[in-house]
């Protein structure tokens, strides 16, 4: 049983047809950019972009 605790930062409708991979990449990408400490990746059980604390390098 990890630490990890996973956040979801942005769950996707998979009935919304307005929202393309391409939206969903840049939005990851953005806030890759924006929380280098966190991990940012997409999650298809929840259907939706989630976080966890990236694992510190001892």
């Amino acid at each position: 049983m990890g630490g990890e605790e996973k956040h979801i930062i942005l769950r996707i409708d998979p009935n919304d047809e307005s929202i393309t991979l391409k939206d969903v990449m840049q939005r990851i990408q953005e806030l890759q950019r924006q929380h280098p400490d966190l991990d940012v990746f997409w999650d298809g059980d929840e259907y939706a972009v989630c976080s966890r604390p990236k694992k510190q390098k001892d």
